[in-house]
């Protein structure tokens, strides 16, 4: 069975001679097992390990399992598997992808401009723009026809990202997003 689980975590950056600055982040972990109980073993492991061997989690004291899904199969169209809705603007974030993974593993695939601010932050490009459907008539067709209901976004992404990916890097994909 494949196991998904997310997590959450808080803790304080303590810079040199500046106030310490409150930080929150999530995380998302994959894991193989027979059972929900070894996959939630395998998943402390796998925290530990990363504390032990990264800066990843340096001024972290604790993390919280939001949950775990149980993969049993996947819809054709795919699912949604986390959301976590946060108060207020987006100020900022820094992102990583398969952070110490061999990519014998697994590929992360995204886009980042070509151009980006000194600090290397970008504002980041929406995936998809959702357009408002007004009416049941309207929104039972677009339903029926989900692909009407986003605009081209998506797709440019989609050709943007195979563009870049045509050889993909080596180290795991880094990305400060300004939104």
């Amino acid at each position: 069975m494949l196991y998904i689980a997310h997590f959450s975590f808080s803790f304080e950056n303590k810079p040199r001679k500046k106030n310490a600055q409150p930080w929150h982040g999530y995380f998302t972990a994959v894991a193989e097992a027979k059972t929900v109980a070894s996959a939630l073993t395998k998943f402390e492991a796998l925290v530990i390990k990363s504390a032990e061997t990264s800066e990843l989690f340096s001024d972290v004291k604790e993390i919280f399992l939001e949950s775990c899904i149980e993969l049993t199969s996947t819809p054709k169209a795919g699912f949604l598997a986390h959301v976590a809705l946060e108060e207020g603007e987006s100020l900022g974030s820094i992102s990583t992808t398969l952070p110490g993974l061999d990519h014998k593993y697994a590929t992360s695939y995204h886009f980042e401009p070509e151009q980006s601010d000194e600090d290397g932050g970008f504002d980041a490009e929406p995936f998809v723009v959702i357009k408002k459907v007004k009416g049941a008539k309207a929104a039972a067709k677009a339903v029926k026809t989900p692909a009407k209901a986003a605009t081209k976004p998506a797709a440019k992404t989609a050709a943007k990202v195979a563009a870049k990916v045509a050889a993909p890097a080596a180290a795991p994909a880094k990305s400060a997003k300004k939104r």
